[in-house]
């Protein structure tokens, strides 16, 4: 190979490796980031997962994986209200009628009002504000829960979206 080639291949080489490197310097910093937040948000294996499942996780910072843990609280508890109005079109039990009713106004209070107000807080770092937003959908969950004496088909849903939620405002605390 000649001379004047051999220099501008071997400086491509160590700059590709350097920045291999850096990239892999970043997520492992990313990455215990994500470990160190949940294993102070009172659910480890829930937490660790929910966000290494999310690709936006892996450049966040705190308040990144707090908003995205909010983001997903959000869906599930979307999710889980489709869900609970799927099965309300079909109860004619007056007692489950009012019982389910009361599981479509707290999800409908917290999809609609608590969690994007979670959202806004914390855009405008009023944590403490998106903190008991987010606290609060647990609550309502429990609401929900409340309503039944048995396992319903959605109490595997309630568990998530109350879990979830008790996560994220443990990341939340941890902001200030």
């Amino acid at each position: 190979m000649p001379q004047n080639l051999k220099a501008p291949l071997l400086f491509s080489l160590i700059l590709g490796f350097l920045a291999t490197q850096a990239i892999s310097i970043t997520n492992k910093k990313t990455m215990d980031l994500i470990e160190q937040t949940c294993r102070q948000s009172g659910f480890f294996a829930l937490c660790d997962s929910t966000l290494r499942s999310d690709p936006r996780s892996s450049n966040a910072n705190l308040e990144g994986l707090a908003k995205i843990s909010v983001e997903i609280v959000i869906d599930k508890a979307n999710a889980t209200l489709n869900f609970i109005v799927d099965l309300f079109k079909n109860v004619s039990d007056p007692v489950l009628y009012r019982s389910y009713g009361t599981c479509i106004d707290s999800y409908g209070a917290s999809v609609q009002r608590l969690l994007p107000e979670a959202i806004a807080a914390l855009g405008s770092k009023e944590y403490a504000t998106s903190r008991h937003d987010v606290a609060t959908v647990a609550t309502n969950v429990n609401a929900c829960d409340e309503q039944f004496y048995e396992k319903t088909p959605f109490s595997d849903r309630n568990r998530l979206v109350h879990d979830l939620s008790l996560m994220s405002a443990g990341i939340i605390e941890l902001l200030g």
